[in-house]
């Protein structure tokens, strides 16, 4: 079945890797059997640099996962990496959603660095993002398909004000016009009343002068 397919953009703005574990903002995603799900990396490639996502394990009975941009044949069937050319970087998408992906999923970069050229002595230099993303289950079925998502209420609470705004400027602009068009309908019924009643007038004087004008010849 297609799944919901939500894309969790954090509206914090691009941040840079730390050199410690995250200790930034904490996202959550409600998800159902089957849904689809793109987590957003705020770390950058840049030469030598491969991303590298982490799942810590929700509990005892969950392994966690090293997911590596420089291994792909080692990243299981239902994940994949999705190239972000604006940010730079590796989203993570998971497809079919089940229970066992549970789990606080968050990335960073491994670098290859050369300590000392002389004896080709290296190390391993780990960074890791200031955003993350906690996975919750959700293995009720709810046919109208929303779920307790509270990136989708953050969204709800920042737009509905914009739209309650523009609701109002077009409920303006409509009640405007219609008043407009009533005054010159109005405007266009008085000096059409006068007009009857002018002729009226004029029928009436016409109706007198000939009732006068018979008599004086009689």
């Amino acid at each position: 079945m297609d799944g919901l397919h939500i894309v969790l953009v954090a509206l914090l703005g691009v941040a840079s890797c730390s050199h410690d574990w995250i200790s930034g903002s904490v996202l959550e995603a409600t998800v159902r059997p089957g849904d689809n799900i793109t987590l957003y990396c705020d770390c950058k490639l840049s030469s030598g640099v491969h991303i590298v996502w982490y799942r810590n394990c929700s509990h005892e009975n969950q392994p966690s996962l090293v997911l590596s941009t420089k291994d792909y044949q080692k990243i299981p069937p239902r994940f994949h990496f999705v190239r972000n050319f604006s940010s730079e970087s590796y989203d993570l998408l998971i497809m079919n959603i089940t229970d066992s992906d549970e789990g606080l999923y968050y990335c960073g970069t491994e670098q290859q660095t050369v300590e000392d050229a002389k004896y080709f002595n290296s190390k391993t230099v780990y960074r890791y993002g200031n955003i993350s993303t906690r996975i919750l289950f959700n293995s009720s079925s709810d046919p109208s398909g929303w779920n307790e998502n509270p990136v989708l209420v953050e969204s709800l609470m920042v737009f509905s004000p914009a739209v309650t705004i523009l609701s109002s400027v077009i409920s303006f602009i409509l009640v405007y016009h219609f008043c407009l068009k009533t005054d010159k309908q109005s405007q266009t019924d008085t000096k059409g009343q006068r007009r009857r009643d002018q002729d009226e007038d004029a029928c009436f004087s016409r109706a007198v002068f000939r009732a006068q004008d018979g008599q004086t010849h009689q």
